[in-house]
């Protein structure tokens, strides 16, 4: 798991087995934004100013600006059959191979892709299986396929209109102070704290088994992207979700989307938001992270909080929550 003081590997079975990887030893630095494994069930660890490690079962390497990485800021780690996708604050790199060889390193950018990537800021990526890269930024969404780009914004449908949220969001931005990236230094979210409303700034993005791109807004909520009519539907506290401001996005093994937001975590079958709040014991209102394990159960990142729910493996409706 990904913390503020590093990477800590955590026996779920005897959950007293565990170990520390941070600056101390083997990371750049104990700010962590992203762990993804490979193909090798091997990590990759994205992190906040020390850019992209990767321990491969003996040893830790490091990747950072000299190697061919964009930014020492690192958000989201994708893989593409031997090709891995680093989003990071300074656009969003693709490695072809192996990743120590610095010709290997492609860049993209708002400047060399002349404005296809909407913005530098880059967040999110998801990747289809036809291999068209999907990019969420602080501007909107961009999407590569076979050397053509295509943006998508607010203009095009993506978030909410304000006069949907504005009521509900009232009040949310002075609760995000002392919350995950708002308490961090400038670069990491420079302008979040200044509009309750933003529904360009994409924190969070899934694409899921049916060619659907869910997308996390900053007070615009959840927006579901067909990848085939490229038609947004946007959801909000109206429709049932427990807060405008998306933070995290993941499926379980039976398909149910879980949606961690500003107030709460919620799970949608495609119809309802089922929501999960301390009422349900859950330990915090910001759900920044979630991730679904084998074993059906859920894992939920809040601030200073690691929650687990048991899932039904039949109907993945939640047995405890611990």
């Amino acid at each position: 798991m990904g913390t503020s003081q590093g990477v800590i590997r955590y026996d779920t079975q005897t959950a007293e087995d565990y170990e520390v990887y941070d600056n101390q030893n083997h990371l750049l630095s104990n700010g962590i934004f992203a762990i993804a494994m490979d193909a090798n069930n091997k990590p990759w660890v994205g992190t906040y100013g020390g850019g992209l490690s990767h321990y491969d079962g003996k040893k830790w390497h490091q990747f950072n600006t000299p190697q061919g990485l964009n930014d020492a800021f690192v958000y989201d780690i994708e893989f593409q059959k031997d090709n891995i996708w680093v989003a990071t604050w300074s656009g969003a790199n693709r490695v072809i191979g192996d990743p120590r060889s610095e010709k290997n390193w492609q860049s993209f950018t708002v400047e060399n892709t002349e404005g296809g990537l909407v913005d530098n800021w880059v967040y999110a990526i998801e990747i289809e299986p036809s291999g068209k890269t999907w990019f969420g930024t602080e501007s909107g969404v961009s999407s590569y396929d076979k050397g053509e780009w295509k943006s998508f914004t607010h203009k095009n449908g993506l978030g909410a209109p304000h006069e949907l949220v504005r009521q509900e969001n009232q009040g949310t931005l002075s609760q995000f102070r002392g919350q995950h990236h708002s308490s961090q230094a400038s670069p990491s979210m420079p302008n979040i704290q200044s509009s309750d409303y933003r529904p360009n700034y994409v924190i969070a993005m899934l694409l899921d088994n049916k060619k659907r791109l869910w997308v996390g807004t900053w007070g615009g909520g959840l927006s579901m992207l067909d990848t085939q009519t490229l038609k947004f539907r946007n959801f909000t506290v109206k429709d049932g979700l427990p807060g405008n401001f998306i933070l995290a996005l993941e499926t379980d093994s039976s398909g149910q989307l879980w949606i961690g937001t500003n107030n709460g975590l919620s799970r949608f079958d495609g119809n309802i938001f089922q929501n999960f709040t301390a009422i349900n014991g859950m330990k915090s209102k910001f759900i920044f992270s979630i991730e679904a394990a084998p074993d059906h159960s859920l894992w939920v990142g809040s601030k200073s909080t690691l929650t687990q729910m048991r899932l039904n493996p039949e109907t993945g409706n939640p047995l405890n929550i611990n």
